[in-house]
């Protein structure tokens, strides 16, 4: 857009201008969209760690509640403890082993036999071993 002044001058933009301008916004969103890809993903694996130990709160909740049972790997069985399945933000799956006693937790320690792992079918999201993992 130009503005004629008086004399017969122009004002505005020039092209140099504007290009400084786009390459400007440019260098700042290359900058801006590593970072917030990074706690993107951050969120999702801190969402989904929290998932997985809601899971193994419901499992030890079921284990005080139904006598004589250890632990279910039936996440169904945990409805009535977990209310509605978490879902997964990157789309992942949730299941429940027990350890034989030759699986790790999320923190590399070893499971004891019988402990119970979360586990998130996206690998980069780990496990959780309540009592071994950290919440």
């Amino acid at each position: 857009m130009t503005v004629r002044l008086s004399g017969g001058k122009h004002s505005g933009f020039t092209i140099i201008e504007l290009l400084v301008v786009i390459l400007i916004l440019a260098i700042l969103m290359a900058i801006a969209l590593p970072l917030y890809l990074g706690a993107l993903g951050q969120s999702e694996v801190t969402t989904c760690r929290t998932n997985m130990y809601s899971i193994a709160q419901a499992e030890a909740a079921y284990r005080a509640r139904v006598p004589g049972h250890v632990y279910t790997t039936n996440l169904s069985d945990l409805k009535s403890d977990l209310g509605s399945n978490p879902a997964c933000p990157a789309g992942g799956t949730y299941s429940v082993t027990i350890s034989d006693g030759s699986e790790l937790a999320n923190n590399g320690l070893p499971v004891p036999a019988g402990g119970i792992i979360v586990k998130c079918s996206i690998p980069s999201h780990g496990v959780f071993a309540p009592g071994i993992d950290k919440n």
